[in-house]
């Protein structure tokens, strides 16, 4: 089990860096530049538990839910946009960007049934076939019409998807990483540069031009 100083933990993970309590905060067992573990989630955000023993409790009894998959490993990480399902206490949340960090926003139970993701990668299977390369590591075998950097509504109690959500001008965004992290905007236009380019985002109070990287396709 992986431990940093709160000190050392990125600036975005939602609790204060300094003061009271405890000194050392868990990692994920893995994307730990993405996500935060349901140990963390639980234990020192919702507070739902006391104690690591208490986690490690309600995930090797199947109580939690990460994107409606029974998750039994307490340091397996939730990602931004990803969903945490407490069946039992039928308590849903999604962790967003809020003020430039990671916050649970509680939903509904029809909400957590779908999550936005960026689509990474495409593979040619067959005639028919694509292989879709998520963002979140997923894999998908689909027949629809997508582009490298779109994003997609994903039914994860079904493993399906919902709709493309095109990387095109007019595409409503949200900034993933970096100083507008949180920050929501339109696609306006393109910055070619000597290798790829940037994205051209109209947010609410100015116009910024956005790595690849750093934006999700919302609407």
């Amino acid at each position: 089990m992986a431990h940093i100083k709160k000190t050392k933990m990125a600036k975005t993970w939602p609790v204060p860096r300094k003061g009271k309590g405890k000194r050392f905060v868990a990692v994920p067992s893995h994307a730990a530049g993405k996500g935060i573990s349901i140990l963390f989630l639980l234990r020192d955000v919702l507070k739902i538990a006391d104690t690591r023993k208490e986690v490690r409790y309600m995930t090797l009894n199947g109580m939690v839910k990460v994107n409606n998959s029974t998750r039994k490993d307490e340091n397996f990480p939730v990602q931004v946009f990803d969903t945490l399902s407490l069946e039992k206490a039928k308590l849903n949340y999604r962790l967003e960007i809020v003020s430039k960090k990671f916050n649970l926003v509680e939903i509904t139970a029809k909400e957590a049934e779908t999550k936005i993701v960026k689509i990474a990668g495409k593979k040619i299977i067959g005639a028919k076939k694509i292989q879709m390369n998520l963002d979140d590591g997923q894999n998908l075998l689909t027949t629809a019409k997508f582009s490298v950097g779109d994003s997609i509504l994903l039914n994860t109690k079904e493993s399906k998807i919902v709709k493309v959500l095109p990387l095109k001008e007019g595409a409503k965004v949200e900034v993933v990483l970096g100083k507008h992290a949180g920050e929501k905007g339109e696609l306006i236009g393109f910055e070619e540069l000597v290798r790829g380019r940037n994205y051209q985002i109209k947010l609410e109070d100015k116009t910024v031009s956005l790595p690849y990287k750093t934006i999700l396709v919302i609407e």
